[in-house]
Parts: structure tokens; sequence; C-alpha cells
């Protein structure tokens, strides 16, 4: 479980919407895959062997709008 926290003070009217944080999260991964044997024959073995790359973005924003009761 991960678990981030963030504190702060503010003073905003009544039903105003507010943001006080955000975290940015990037993920990059890249992928080779081949089949045994085939992938490694010279320039046949292009046939055989892929690359992927791919990359996701997290974010997260905290909103608050506070009502008084």
């Amino acid at each position: 479980i991960n678990k981030m926290e963030i504190s702060t003070k503010l003073l905003i009217a009544d039903g105003d919407i507010v943001v006080i944080g955000g975290i940015k999260k990037n993920k990059i991964f890249n992928t080779k895959a081949q089949t045994p044997g085939l992938g490694d024959v010279p320039v046949l073995g292009n046939l055989f062997k892929g690359k992927a790359k791919s990359d996701t973005m997290d974010e997260l924003l905290i909103f608050i709008a506070p009502r008084i009761l």
C-alpha cells in the first residue's frame, strides 16, 4: 500500500473549490521479444523479433469544496 499525505491551511469562502495538491507519475516500458532460435539468425532474425515502447502518465489532483453546516 502506497500512502501519501499532504497538509495545508486555507482561507476560502463557503462552496468555493480549491486544488490543494497534485502528484504526477510517468512510467516508461521498453519491451523486446523474439522467437527462440529464429530471432538469433542473421538478417532473417529480424522477422522473428519485435520491440515495443509504451509510456503512461498518472495524475492525482485533490479538490476540496468546503460547506458550512
